[in-house]
């Protein structure tokens, strides 16, 4: 009774104290307050907690159980190439307000308080491009293509976003049900997980949160990182979301159905049933809209227990593919890869549905160590279909291969013990398959941590993907500690292959990669599937890749090994093979075809196609998983060395507000042997060097007023890259990339929950082998983005 009565005159204090605070924020003028700071020191309150329970009540009660929000964008840029290669032709100059790929939005929520306990909410968003239509002004005459118009010849565009959800909350059971899209979720690193990468306060996102301009430079210049809640480790989906808020005993659930964007497209096998985004191959009334595709759907799972040992959360994570058999029946999808009827005699194909499954630890061990460990296991389960005819009938026969169960294991463990280091480790067996993770599914090599720099995408991945299979290795970062506001890094890395592969090599442009992907809007191949001047009149000028492999698709583009540069959201990046000699350069171009038309003996499921000399005598059979081509094989290793600084210098200048200059310099490198750093692409076995330096000072004119710079200069560099005109003219060209960039922008709160943002950069390409592929131009960029 006694310890009823105490809560009940705690109860009333506090409701006594809430409305002298609600008094006084009434007056004009301040009042005494020592009484009440009396009250709440006797109560072990603050200000603060009772603030917070004021503000509960007002903005989340019973008295709004209807709310809406919302935000909006818009953005304008301009170009204007003062020198332009062939393959820009099309793009000089124009003004563009937004497009695909970085649209306008409009985008709206309700929340609805059915009750104490349960609550509904909607979004729907319009994101919107309006990039008209060209037509020539003549009737005959006019060589002009049409430019810059919707893969479905529409002037308008709209994208439409929606989703709806319940959340009902309980004491033993909470839980939030979400429909449509978009529901972003995450597992563990090895089953569905998105990276964190680098960004930089020059790159104002498409998607930024709502955030103060002040915190905006926090993460991106003096911390350099977006960490704890700030960190977006998800991927994004459509379809049904369950998850759980709170279960008994602290468990976690978190169960989804739905589909995923292209996650193959960087594959010989990609069929492009997508409608996702752009145009991207032939039109078909069996393709379907949103994220994508209508004949796959993918089940993720995730079970955990909340600091179960401990602080530390083990989970269980599963995901599976699943396809609609129905796909068989649709000519357009095979045709396109293997060149046959799947409903024609003699005709066959395949569909692969992977499975993954990982156990996950995560959390702290002690105050200063902490851990995040996932093993994996995959297999994909592939189905064979072929056509016979038997008797004169038409004869449909499936079989099953079941891969064995490939492994990978990744750990990052931070410690604070004496000096700060962070260290990741890796293990991805040669033939891991798990399309969703952080590990890239295909046979390429890349410099390590080079693809981590900025958000774009990377060899058709939904991110820059730090690893790809058949690769392992470790990773250390040193954090020491520096007074004052800011930060120093540095960090060094080895990675190498397992097993000797093709040497198909990939690099991103990092400087101005972004910038480049908002240039090309006549290209339909803006999305990884192709290279960038498939459907462009002029050409890049590239180096030769893999082009032995030509899909049945629109003008048979070269397959995702082929060389030449590739576009993707955000980003730009280019691939080549490192061929030892001409002549073996010269033998892949011979053997260039789409098809893999001819089985060999004794297994009817393996397609096979002769590669020949230049004499016609055929050497061997390549089968379909094959694909040596005369693609020389080694076991690469990559190397990485990063110095990442930044420091406010206002307190030391006497200046009152943030002042910052922060320097980013890295040196990457891929070779055949081992090798602790290499300052030269001429370094024995360097197959590919690159050097990245690039620097952005800050200054807080006023507190909501922030005006920043950019100087940039990127070079990627190789002996052992072939350029061709024609199966004859080979010849050896080197890669010696230099990007330049020079800029200077501002960021400004200029209301309440409104931001303007402008940018102006200069920046400059010299292929210093190649000139006809120089260019340079000004780019000026205006964006607001508001919240309501």
């Amino acid at each position: 009774m006694i310890r009823t009565s105490n809560k009940i005159r705690s109860f009333l204090l506090l409701l006594c104290a809430a409305g002298l605070v609600m008094s006084s924020s009434a007056q004009d003028n301040s009042p005494d307050t020592s009484a009440l700071q009396d009250m709440l020191d006797s109560l072990g309150l603050s200000k603060n907690d009772l603030e917070a329970k004021v503000r509960s009540t007002l903005l989340f009660g019973g008295s709004t159980p209807v709310s809406f929000s919302g935000e909006g964008r818009i953005k304008l840029q301009y170009h204007q190439f003062l020198d332009n290669p062939q393959y820009l032709e099309q793009d000089q100059s124009y003004i563009q307000s937004n497009w695909e790929g970085n649209e306008s939005f409009l985008r709206l929520g309700m929340v609805a308080r059915a009750g104490r306990n349960t609550v509904l909410w909607s979004k729907i968003g319009f994101q919107h491009t309006l990039p008209g239509n060209y037509h020539p002004p003549k009737a005959t005459g006019d060589t002009i293509a049409a430019t810059r118009h919707d893969k479905a010849g529409e002037s308008a565009i709209v994208h439409e976003d929606m989703s709806a959800g319940l959340a009902i909350r309980t004491v033993p059971v909470s839980f939030m049900l979400k429909l449509g899209a978009v529901h972003w979720v995450e597992a563990s690193p090895l089953t569905i997980w998105k990276s964190q990468p680098r960004t930089f306060a020059w790159e104002y996102l498409p998607f930024e949160v709502e955030q103060p301009i002040a915190r905006y430079f926090e993460y991106n210049i003096a911390k350099g990182e977006k960490s704890g809640r700030a960190a977006w480790n998800k991927k994004a989906f459509q379809g049904i979301n369950l998850e759980s808020i709170n279960l008994p005993g602290d468990l976690y659930f978190n169960f989804l159905w739905g589909s995923y964007e292209r996650y193959d497209n960087f594959e010989r096998e990609y069929i492009d049933y997508s409608g996702d985004v752009a145009y991207a191959d032939l039109g078909t009334s069996a393709k379907g809209k949103g994220i994508g595709d209508t004949y796959r759907k993918v089940f993720h799972a995730r079970l955990a227990a909340i600091e179960l040992f401990g602080r530390m959360t083990p989970g269980l994570n599963f995901m599976g593919y699943n396809y609609d058999n129905d796909i068989f029946n649709n000519d357009v999808v095979f045709k396109n890869v293997f060149g046959y009827s799947l409903n024609s005699p003699g005709s066959k194909g395949f569909i692969k549905e992977p499975i993954v499954s990982s156990i996950d630890l995560r959390g702290p061990i002690t105050d200063n160590l902490n851990i995040h460990a996932d093993l994996a296991m995959s297999f994909n389960d592939t189905l064979w279909r072929s056509v016979d005819t038997i008797n004169g009938k038409t004869q449909v026969d499936e079989k099953r291969n079941w891969d064995p169960f490939n492994p990978a294991l990744y750990a990052r463990i931070e410690s604070k013990y004496g000096l700060p280091i962070n260290a990741d480790l890796a293990f991805i067996s040669n033939d891991f398959y798990s399309p969703l993770s952080f590990a890239a599914p295909t046979d390429a090599f890349f410099p390590f941590s080079a693809n981590l720099l900025g958000p774009g995408k990377f060899i058709g991945r939904g991110e820059a993907s730090p690893y790809a299979k058949n690769m392992a290795g470790i990773n250390l970062q040193v954090v020491p500690e520096i007074a004052g506001y800011g930060h120093l890094k540095f960090s060094y890395g080895q990675h190498f292959q397992i097993q000797a592969a093709r040497d198909l090599v990939y690099f991103p442009y990092r400087l101005n990669g972004q910038d480049m992907f908002s240039f090309f809007h006549s290209s339909y191949n803006r999305w990884g599937n192709e290279l960038i001047d498939h459907s462009l009149t002029g050409k890049y000028t590239k180096r030769l890749g893999d082009e032995s492999f030509q899909t049945s698709a629109y003008q048979n583009p070269v397959g995702f090994e082929g060389g030449g540069m590739r576009s993707d959201y955000l980003a730009m990046y280019e691939g080549f093979v490192p061929y030892e000699n001409a002549d073996q350069a010269r033998a892949n171009l011979n053997s260039k075809g789409d098809l893999y038309y001819q089985s060999t003996t004794g297994d009817e499921f393996s397609y096979a196609k002769p590669i020949t000399d230049d004499t016609g005598a055929v050497l061997r059979y390549d089968t379909l998983t094959d694909n040596d081509a005369f693609v020389p094989h080694h076991r690469k290793f990559t190397f990485n060395f990063d110095v990442d600084y930044a420091y406010d210098l206002g307190p030391l200048l006497g200046y009152p507000r943030d002042l910052f200059f922060s320097i980013y310099y890295a040196l990457n490198g891929v070779s055949t042997s081992f090798k602790p750093l290499a300052f030269s692409d001429e370094a024995d076995e360097m197959l590919l060097w690159g050097t990245y330096l690039r620097m952005e000072p800050a200054i807080a004119v006023t507190p909501k007023f922030y005006v920043l710079g950019l100087v940039g200069f990127e070079n990627w560099k190789s002996q052992k890259a072939y350029t061709a005109a024609g199966t004859k003219d080979v010849k050896l060209c080197p890669i010696d990339y230099r990007d330049y960039a020079f800029g200077v922008g501002f960021d400004w709160d200029v209301l309440a929950r409104v931001g303007f943002h402008g940018r102006f950069k200069y920046m400059m390409h010299d292929d210093i082998h190649l000139p006809a592929n120089n260019y340079k131009t000004p780019v000026v960029s205006t964006e607001i983005k508001m919240w309501f």
